[in-house]
């Protein structure tokens, strides 16, 4: 790649740290600004990686250091107003924390802007760009457990702090949008269709108007089925399995692996590989949909798909009925 590229972070927090420590061996990025209204929290980003330019208000910061990528790790709540922000200032490219949206309208209006603007714009679903889920869909595409029948695919944390942003709808949070977007996301992606009916239940709050939990029936027809569950206060959880005419895939730790060693269960025998740091792999591929002019790995289609599919499991679980998904 010949290109080097002006970054710029919005949110100072610690997932944006886990992003920023994976760009130093990226000769093509180059860091250049961080934003944060909470000053500690930008300052010690700041110190952390060597960023000269710092500021408490993103246009600002837009205006002034005109950034050709700009990453967002802020609550689900303002990255909209984010995006519309870096495409009047001009940026090539948004990487955007999931959840990516509050509701699929959302990215609605995002396709339509940046499509209309020729931004690159991809949503953070950082285990995609993983070894372990690349050889996973592999294996499925090649036939080798049959036919895809049922997913179950489970995401939980022992999170109990009310006063987090994960346990507030207004920001963003809730289990179905926080975790389930990774559970509905692998369900997705390795059926390869989208389902066409939703049941959910789960546990509700509301005084912060959040669901806590949430468990989550998809059915794709012709006898394929999957089912979720997601958490707040529950074991700390991460895995799915993928259920086939001739064989199963189960792979126990889902969306947290690194640049060591990984594996999953093809019919029960253990298929190692190497692993490589996701998140410089998901910064590289989006540097590389710029320089060739094509989209990332993770496109918007694939985020107003899913968010649609989250919206229907919280409706489901409001009104206790089944919530039907018509075709797109």
């Amino acid at each position: 790649m010949k290109s080097t590229y002006r970054v710029a972070i919005i949110g100072c927090g610690e997932i944006s740290k886990v992003h920023a420590s994976a760009w130093k061996n990226l000769p093509e990025i180059n860091l250049v600004a961080a934003c944060d209204t909470k000053f500690e929290a930008l300052a010690s980003f700041a110190n952390a990686f060597e960023v000269k330019h710092t500021y408490k208000d993103a246009r600002t910061m837009l205006e002034k250091q005109q950034p050709d990528i700009v990453v967002i790790g802020t609550t689900p709540s303002a990255h909209l107003e984010i995006i519309l922000e870096g495409i009047r200032n001009g940026v090539r490219a948004i990487l955007c924390e999931a959840p990516i949206a509050m509701n699929a309208n959302d990215v609605e209006l995002m396709i339509q802007v940046t499509e209309k603007a020729g931004v690159q714009l991809t949503e953070g679903l950082v285990y995609r760009h993983h070894p372990l889920t690349l050889a996973v869909k592999q294996h499925v595409n090649d036939g080798a457990i049959g036919d895809v029948r049922f997913i179950r695919s489970t995401l939980s944390t022992a999170l109990t702090d009310r006063t987090n942003w994960r346990f507030h709808d207004d920001l963003g949070g809730g289990a179905a949008r926080v975790l389930g977007c990774y559970c509905v996301d692998v369900i997705r992606h390795l059926v390869n269709v989208e389902p066409k009916a939703a049941w959910a239940c789960g546990t509700f709050e509301p005084v912060s108007n959040a669901w806590e939990t949430m468990v989550g029936t998809l059915a794709f027809g012709e006898g394929v089925f999957a089912q979720f569950d997601c958490g707040f206060g529950w074991s700390t959880r991460e895995s799915y399995e993928v259920v086939g005419t001739k064989g199963t895939i189960l792979v126990p730790r889902a969306w947290s692996n690194g640049d060591g060693c990984c594996e999953f269960l093809l019919n029960g025998e253990a298929v190692n590989l190497t692993g490589v740091n996701p998140y410089s792999a998901e910064m590289f591929d989006l540097c590389e949909s710029l320089e060739a002019g094509q989209p990332p790995l993770v496109g918007l289609e694939n985020a107003r798909r899913n968010m649609r599919v989250i919206d229907a499991v919280t409706e489901a679980a409001r009104t206790g009925k089944w919530i039907e998904l018509r075709e797109m």
